[in-house]
């Protein structure tokens, strides 16, 4: 297997395990997505994190040109990472509150100036760089 291919494989399982116990976790958080689907919420959630976390890798691996950055990771790629996860949840939240795809139940907590939930925007802060490193450290260790 390429090392391009097995990279993708090891972003889509890693941030897929991840996420899904998150949103598992948080799920009961939100209210008015009950009718999106018959397959559970969290899962539909999961998928879009997925999607999202390539989105970033991808754009973190044009400003890197390529893929093979993440062997030679530094602390500072996850910094930008845990940026740029923090402005995706923020995009993603302001945008589904506005089209009234869910809301908040009054446990949620949210974050002051931002009136937003601070559970997301936590997920994809932390989840997108260990995402990250949790491959980068498998990528280095395969390629031994």
């Amino acid at each position: 297997m390429s090392m391009f291919f097995r990279i993708i494989a090891l972003l889509v399982i890693v941030s897929a395990s991840l996420h899904v116990v998150w949103e598992y976790a948080h799920h009961t958080l939100y209210t008015g997505y009950e009718q999106l689907s018959t397959l559970p919420i969290y899962l539909w959630a999961t998928v879009g994190d997925v999607l999202y976390t390539l989105a970033a890798f991808a754009l973190a691996s044009m400003f890197k040109h390529g893929i093979g950055w993440v062997k030679e990771s530094a602390w500072s790629d996850f910094v930008g990472l845990s940026a740029l996860g923090f402005f995706v949840a923020l995009y993603v939240e302001y945008k589904a509150l506005a089209l009234g795809r869910w809301s908040y139940l009054p446990d949620m907590p949210l974050i002051p100036g931002f009136e937003v939930a601070l559970s997301p925007i936590l997920q994809m802060a932390v989840l997108l760089p260990l995402t990250v490193l949790l491959v980068a450290l498998i990528e280095r260790r395969l390629s031994r």
